[in-house]
């Protein structure tokens, strides 16, 4: 704001200084040219009319201080030229007092009579006494012209540090949000280091006790009778301590960083076993052709989509298929998944990728954090947003080579 505020006075000063300039150069035009005229009248004077010679004599004695045409012009109203010295600024002379035409500034003015003939008192029957000739002046303003020619550059002086000064603003504006963009990232990384770090070893810690839970409880199940009440409740310890060791699997899976296995993969089938994995009859599936097949780590991806598409079948209403397309868009294989449910809330269409991020009763909220993290090893983008029409949509860009 302070730069805008800034270049605006600086044009602002620059417009006034032209205003300035502009009545400065022509009242130095004016004082020019009546200069000329008192010295036309203190050296042409004589009993007669100066001939073209001694117009040139005049015209050549003032020419280093702008005078370029002297004219002696008739006064009957025919504007005849009766001398002159110089060539003048277009095909014809229009008389005025005072004027500029191609960069020179034209005086017209009187050039008195300096004849004998004139007598203190005149007859009445006395003819009248000729018109005075005019004379013309048209000359170059040197010095005003230096001065305007200054004030230009002035001004274009200033209009470029104008644009100069919003420049850097704008940079500096455009490296303090990129500042801070980085900063959110560092702590966004330090976050998801700790986390990480925490939640390997609780999963680490977590696997063996459960592993047990789970067999004992398995083997309780087995003993016990069908439909009886101590059998739905050994069910039940099966079933979260199934839940249990999901959860710490996501969690080392989240916190996973080995390199990518890749191979050539085709995009189509990577999807098939994904949807397949899922629960076929819950999606319908459009696969472009020539997709070709990019290197990609086909065991982990095929994780990222079954958690996509985990969330777009549970999100999609009973009896309503979510859809699957897969085809390529600017040198990037694209997989796009629509669910039908009710989208994502105004503002979250970034944080739903955050770890621990859901609204579910069941889940934590790492699906689609472990999705976006296997995605960006392999050098790709995940978006999501709400379509037009209802429901999310969810964008997987990866990239066609390695």
């Amino acid at each position: 704001m302070l730069a805008v505020l800034v270049s605006a006075v600086l044009v602002g000063m620059g417009l006034w200084v032209s205003r300035t300039v502009s009545r400065a150069w022509q009242v130095s035009a004016r004082g020019l040219g009546a200069g000329f005229v008192v010295a036309a009248r203190e050296q042409l004077k004589g009993p007669t009319a100066p001939d073209a010679a001694a117009l040139e004599r005049f015209v050549e004695e003032h020419r280093d201080e702008g005078l370029r045409y002297v004219g002696l012009i008739s006064n009957d109203g025919k504007g005849v030229v009766l001398a002159q010295a110089g060539k003048p600024k277009g095909d014809t002379i229009e008389l005025g007092s005072f004027s500029f035409v191609g960069g020179r500034a034209r005086l017209v003015s009187f050039m008195p009579r300096r004849d004998k003939l004139a007598a203190p008192e005149a007859s009445p029957s006395a003819e009248p006494a000729p018109r005075p000739t005019l004379m013309v002046y048209e000359f170059t303003p040197l010095i005003a012209n230096q001065l305007r020619s200054d004030a230009r550059m002035l001004i274009v002086v200033m209009v470029v540090a104008s644009l100069v000064l919003i420049g850097l603003a704008l940079w500096v504006l455009r490296g303090t949000r990129a500042r801070e963009r980085l900063l959110v990232e560092l702590e966004r990384g330090r976050r998801l280091a700790a986390l990480g770090e925490m939640s390997a070893v609780l999963a680490h810690e977590l696997r063996n006790p459960l592993a047990s839970l789970k067999g004992h409880a398995q083997l309780l199940v087995e003993a016990l009778e069908d439909g009886g009440a101590p059998r739905k409740k050994a069910d039940r310890v099966v079933s979260e301590s199934l839940r249990l060791e999901t959860l710490a699997n996501d969690l080392l899976e989240f916190v996973r960083t080995g390199e990518l296995h890749r191979a050539p993969t085709e995009p189509g089938e990577l999807v098939r076993g994904a949807v397949s994995e899922v629960g076929a009859e819950r999606f319908t599936v459009e696969v472009a052709e020539g997709l070709g097949k990019p290197p990609l780590d086909g065991a982990r991806l095929r994780m990222a989509l079954t958690n996509v598409l985990r969330n777009a079948a549970q999100a999609s209403p009973e009896g309503r298929a979510a859809e699957v397309r897969v085809g390529r868009d600017g040198g990037m294989v694209t997989v796009v998944v629509r669910d039908h449910g009710g989208g994502i809330p105004a503002g979250e269409e970034k944080a739903i990728f955050e770890p621990f991020h859901t609204k579910r009763v069941r889940g934590v909220g790492l699906g689609l954090a472990i999705a976006r993290r296997i995605v960006e090893l392999h050098g790709g983008t995940i978006e999501a947003r709400n379509h037009q029409t209802g429901g999310a949509e969810l964008t997987i860009s990866l990239p066609e080579h390695s």
